[in-house]
Parts: C-alpha cells; structure tokens; sequence
C-alpha cells in the first residue's frame, strides 16, 4: 500500500509586535470587538489584572491578580460559614469523577443554559451594548465580595 501525507493543518504566524506570542484566534477570542453585545459582568476581557497586563503594567497586574484571589478566598470562606455549596450556572454536576496527581477530579457536563440566556439576550431588542469602560468585573455570588 502507498500512503500519503497530507497536512491537516498549520499554525498561523502570530501577529507582529505581539508581547504575549497570542496566535489571532486568541487575540480573537480575547477582543472586545468580537464580544456579544451584552457581557456578562464575568466575562474575563473585564478583569481588571488582565487589563494592567495587556497594558504592560505588570506590577498593577499582579496587585489585582492577587486582589482577585483574596476576594475569591473570602467568597469561599463566607460560602463556607453558611454552609453554603457552590453551584455552577452553566454546568451541571455528574456522577463521573477522574483521578489526577493532585486528588479526585468531579466531573461537571454544559446544562445548555448559557446558549438559552445568549440566545434570549440576542434576540432582544432593548439590550444596548455592554459600556466597557463603565463595566466592572464581578463574579461574585456573595456580599462579602461584591467589588469594593
């Protein structure tokens, strides 16, 4: 038998100039250009830390890495304090769990809810592009650490 090869796929060139070597499909993803015109309010392009670092801002983006973890960590603890159980929006728990190196892993499958709110959000006339500029990170389920 005679067998070709036959190239699948290639890497683009990532963009020039480009300090993070970010191919264009993460550039893309990453863009407020490419987002839906409603984001929500935990949408990862709003997160303070990666706006100081894609500004070249290091030293302000590691302050608010590390105020985004601590506010992260007093949410746990709060949740925690009521015995409260986190509860994914989008995802729904299985039966499944994966073992890793650092401990069992639980195994959690897209509910579909996320395409029902786009979708509903989308197909509404009166919802007006997300101000960026006015928006502020917040994935915050509870009030110990809503934004300061």
């Amino acid at each position: 038998f005679y067998y070709s090869a036959l190239q699948a796929w290639r890497v683009a060139k990532a963009p020039e100039n480009d300090r993070f070597q970010y191919t264009h499909f993460a550039h893309k993803l990453n863009s407020f250009d490419t987002a839906p015109k409603k984001l929500l309010e935990s949408d990862s392009r709003l997160r303070p830390d990666r706006s100081a670092l894609e500004s070249g801002d290091l030293s302000q983006a590691g302050f608010e890495k590390s105020r985004l973890e601590e506010r992260q960590r007093a949410e746990k603890r709060s949740r925690e304090s009521k015995c409260h159980q986190f509860t994914p929006k989008w995802f729904d728990p299985t039966s499944e769990v994966t073992p890793t190196p650092w401990g069992d892993l639980e195994i959690y499958c897209y509910n579909g809810k996320y395409t029902e709110h786009r979708a509903a959000i989308d197909s509404s006339d009166g919802v007006k592009e997300t101000d960026v500029s006015s928006k502020e990170f917040n994935p915050w389920q509870y009030e110990i650490s809503s934004p300061e």
